[in-house]
């Protein structure tokens, strides 16, 4: 009799052991599915480890982003430091950009520099004339036009605007002309106003008859 309780201990023993090891199990399987925050690990994705892969153009638009935390009550611990990372890249590229086209610049001739926003005449390897713009959605808005007072603006003027104005109609890009000199370029030969986009254009005649 004492051998029969004996057994009948042992085996009811054995899966009360099971059972209490179940829940251990299970529920330190389940720990890792609940405790990790993928907040942080989004946050990171955001800022790109590598800036020197990332665009130019999209280099500005996180600079922008950064600019805006930076204008908060209470910004991000990290955003200085990443703003200034931009930044320090943004420079770094101008400062290539310059180095790389300084062999053409020994030739005459216009172009439309992306990186600075501007579009730029040379002769004999000196940049004359520039007009700055900036682009507002698919309008590039003409705001300076500068001249090298080392150069006759009588001359150059005429010359930078057309060529703004004719490569800007060939490259389909809409111009609003809003700065005075380009203004003033259209009032003295009209004959330009047909690479105005039809709405700029009208604006343009309307101003010139008030």
């Amino acid at each position: 009799m004492e051998l029969i309780m004996e057994t009948s201990l042992l085996v009811d023993s054995h899966p009360q052991s099971v059972q209490a090891a179940e829940p251990e199990q299970s529920a330190w399987g389940a720990f890792p599915r609940i405790s990790p925050s993928p907040t942080p690990r989004v946050e990171e994705s955001e800022f790109p480890d590598d800036l020197t892969v990332v665009s130019t153009r999209q280099l500005r638009v996180l600079c922008n982003q950064a600019y805006r935390l930076l204008d908060r009550d209470f910004p991000p611990m990290e955003a200085l430091h990443r703003y200034e990372l931009l930044v320090e890249e943004i420079e770094r590229r101008e400062v290539q950009a310059e180095a790389r086209t300084a062999p053409v610049r020994a030739r005459s001739g216009f172009r439309d520099n992306a990186l600075f926003s501007r579009f730029e005449l040379f002769s004999d390897g000196t940049m004359v004339g520039h007009v700055k713009y900036e682009m507002k959605g698919s309008h590039a808005v003409l705001i300076q036009a500068v001249v090298d007072p080392r150069f006759d603006a009588v001359d150059v003027e005429p010359a930078l605007v057309r060529e703004v104005l004719l490569n800007a109609h060939k490259r389909r890009i809409a111009v609003v002309p809003y700065c005075p000199r380009v203004r003033a370029f259209l009032t003295e030969f009209p004959q330009y106003r047909a690479l105005l986009p039809a709405d700029q254009r009208r604006r343009l005649e309307a101003s010139l008859r008030d």
